[in-house]
């Protein structure tokens, strides 16, 4: 009988923190005030004291405020937030509408050692951490010298470094730009991971230039990276190589070329010379690789010929261009006619590059075969095949043109190794 009594009595309980946030809002028994730039809050001293001892010792202490409080440091949309979460206890992130705000709450909780809100703020941050944010997040909370938010950015970027994953076209299609000493603490823990260290700095570097209106060159490379705390080695990695290529590789013997092989779904209608005269698909890959060579199919054996004059191999005569496709401009930085003798038909065909190129973590980088009126009728077989392939060190993805992506790719795979 007693607990059906309580279960009735806790059903009925009036929610008093509603009630006392409407007696705010209705400015009803308020005895302290407090000024936000140009707005008034009016509020309970009791109620404040109760959620932050920074209040009760403002309200109550020896030094006791008896003007109206003037808040300098934070805006007032977040103190609002600040005060709602006092009277009621609870905070609707959906509804705060960007980082900085909620950064500003963790500030708020900070500064007035509201504990509840604290942690509220922290196991948000902790859930919403991602790619695309990280970077701001650890960047203004470095300025707002927020302790808990930094370590748990800094644990986070740690783990999307030595995961592979770059994040430099995050940093150039970003609006908001890094400060030079959120890069430095950055690399205080992280610059061994050199992939993609590399990747960013130097996607730093462009931003930097572009906010400071300077051509993206190597003498403003050089001076905006002399005070940042990165080897010397590094620096010169970042200054003289380019988002196209390292040209060339000076020692090809250290390299142990591995072939990187799509899996093979099924064949499907063959690519004709004359319905189109090229070819085109694209890799990214997460790691610095060198490209040696490309893996393609070979030509069909031609049907028509009579059986006197058919032959086991052919002459392949061919144009290879690679092009880089970055922060929205595409860039031709290898392109050459490659004559190949006795290949064989209905086979693979080893495109083998004039000159290796250095591809970087995370650029898309467009591969275009081209041929001449000479090849007109000649087929290749086309496949439709896994979307990546990768060895134990690294992965590479390829994507086919949009057009014919249902259609299959002549493209199976790459020969390539890390870049050393």
């Amino acid at each position: 009988m007693t607990d059906v009594s309580a279960d009735k009595m806790d059903e009925e309980a009036p929610d008093f923190s509603q009630r006392f946030n409407e007696m705010r809002h209705r400015n009803h028994l308020v005895d302290c005030s407090f000024r936000v730039d140009d707005k008034i809050y009016n509020c309970h001293k009791l109620i404040l004291s109760a959620a932050s001892p920074v209040f009760e010792a403002m309200f109550y202490g020896s030094l006791a405020e008896k003007q109206m409080v003037k808040i300098s440091d934070i805006r007032p949309i977040v103190f609002d937030r600040m005060l709602n979460f006092i009277y009621v206890g609870t905070v609707d992130f959906d509804d705060v509408l960007n980082t900085e705000e909620t950064l500003e709450l963790y500030y708020c909780a900070q500064k007035y050692m509201i504990d509840s809100l604290h942690k509220q703020c922290v196991n948000y941050f902790g859930r919403s951490i991602k790619p695309n944010n990280v970077l701001k997040i650890l960047d203004i909370a470095y300025r707002m010298n927020l302790e808990d938010i930094i370590f748990s950015c800094l644990c986070v970027l740690k783990h999307f470094l030595t995961s592979g994953m770059s994040l430099s076209n995050i940093i150039l299609e970003s609006s908001h730009h890094l400060s030079k000493s959120c890069v430095d603490l950055i690399l205080e823990d992280n610059y061994e991971v050199k992939d993609n260290i590399i990747c960013m700095i130097r996607a730093w570097c462009i931003t930097e230039c572009e906010q400071n209106r300077l051509e993206v060159n190597s003498d403003s490379l050089k001076s905006i990276l002399q005070d940042i705390e990165l080897p010397d080695k590094l620096k010169d990695t970042i200054i003289d190589c380019s988002y196209t290529s390292f040209q060339p590789v000076a020692n090809e013997e250290k390299y142990q070329w591995t072939p990187v092989q799509r899996i093979h779904y099924k064949a499907v209608r063959p690519l004709i010379i004359g319905d189109s005269m090229s070819f085109e698909a694209s890799i990214t890959c997460n790691r610095f690789i060198v490209l040696k060579s490309l893996s393609v199919n070979s030509r069909l054996t031609p049907q028509l010929l009579p059986m006197d004059k058919r032959r086991d191999t052919y002459t392949e005569n061919i144009a290879v261009e690679i092009c880089s496709k970055f922060d929205g401009r595409i860039e031709s930085i290898y392109q050459e006619q490659h004559l190949i003798c006795d290949v064989p038909f209905n086979n693979s065909l080893d495109l083998k590059l004039e000159k290796q190129i250095v591809l970087f973590p995370d650029i898309a980088y467009l591969i275009r075969l081209k041929w001449g009126p000479a090849s007109l009728g000649y087929e290749y077989p086309r496949s439709i095949l896994s979307s990546y392939g990768k060895s134990k060190q690294f992965r590479v993805n390829f994507s086919e043109n949009i057009y014919v992506e249902t259609e299959g790719s002549i493209l199976h795979g790459i020969v390539c190794d890390l870049y050393k």
